[in-house]
């Protein structure tokens, strides 16, 4: 299935601390990117391959401003362009081709976004970034053998949570799924549904309750493609907790998920247990994500059986259908 057209899109392709004084290889949309820091502009995103022989540029070094290549030693500037081969002598004239595309790349969220063409949409947004009253934790970002689609998708399923989940996001009692709608606004998906939570807090503290279990309203953003904003709001405290997860699509069937938990409440306590409590859910969702066949996910409805309760699943379908045919 053909990802390119998604390349109009900003994806995330890294934390930003993670690009130092090397160059960092990355894959998006089956393009190998190499990310590296530009004295005068930060950081650079150019493809990750050199024009005279198709070395990786990500394994080569940063000297003088320039990305150089490790094996002939010939240096790249940011925009792309050569400004020097060795093995030529002084005045010799540097061939337009020994160049190497440069693609749109910045910083937002703390994370590293690139468009592979000129974007036909905005980073989607993340209201609780500025919000002082928010406290924000990076979660470790993963790697899963699947498609992003199947990746975000699986925040659209109501009815795992209880089963998978059990004693974390719902009970294996309490399985039926709660009256919820979703609204397709064209560019996002708007869903919520109300439903009683277990108290994490003996074993991860995270969860804004005193008593044993309580209320939990899950209030949804799912930006296309691959964006989730979801604010889960605690109807004992009032408190808020939101989680932030955008997919970087490697390939049609490798994604890499980037995750925030931020919370309002629970300000002076530890950050850890809400990178563990990602960390465990996702590794709990993994072999399942990974196992579903195909990896790439069906846009015909009529390709797998959909009930009632996969009805945000059927819509955030439709609107990838959407998405596609209007490339």
């Amino acid at each position: 299935m053909s990802i390119d057209h998604l390349r109009p899109y900003w994806h995330p392709v890294a934390w930003s601390r993670a690009i130092g004084t090397d160059p960092v290889a990355t894959t998006l949309l089956d393009q190998r990117v190499v990310l590296w820091r530009s004295e005068g502009e930060g950081i650079v995103a150019n493809a990750d391959q050199c024009p005279h022989r198709g070395t990786a540029l990500s394994i080569g070094t940063v000297e003088d401003g320039c990305l150089v290549c490790p094996y002939h030693g010939w240096k790249f500037e940011a925009a792309g362009a050569c400004v020097e081969i060795p093995q030529f002598g002084p005045d010799a004239s540097i061939p337009a081709r020994a160049s190497i595309e440069r693609f749109r790349c910045t910083e937002r969220y703390g994370l590293v976004w690139v468009a592979l063409e000129e974007p036909v949409a905005d980073i989607p947004a993340f209201p609780e970034w500025e919000d002082p009253a928010y406290r924000h934790v990076e979660c470790p970002a993963y790697t899963w053998e699947t498609s992003a689609e199947r990746m975000v998708e699986n925040f659209t399923d109501f009815g795992h949570l209880g089963y998978l989940h059990d004693g974390y996001l719902g009970e294996k009692e309490d399985l039926v799924v709660a009256s919820h709608k979703v609204d397709d606004v064209g560019d996002a998906l708007h869903y919520a549904i109300s439903m009683n939570v277990p108290n994490t807090n003996d074993e991860f503290t995270v969860t804004d309750l005193t008593s044993e279990r309580g209320v939990q309203t899950n209030t949804y953003v799912l930006t296309l493609p691959y964006t989730i904003h979801l604010q889960c709001h605690y109807a004992e405290t009032g408190g808020n907790r939101t989680l932030f997860f955008v997919a970087q699509p490697n390939t049609a069937t490798t994604s890499t998920g980037f995750c925030f938990q931020s919370r309002d409440f629970d300000l002076e306590g530890e950050d850890q247990p809400y990178a563990d409590f990602q960390d465990l859910l996702a590794e709990q969702d993994r072999p399942i994500i990974e196992s579903q066949v195909p990896a790439e996910l069906p846009l015909d409805l009529t390709d797998e059986l959909h009930l009632p309760f996969d009805r945000v699943a059927i819509a955030y379908r439709r609107a990838l259908s959407r998405l596609r045919s209007a490339a």
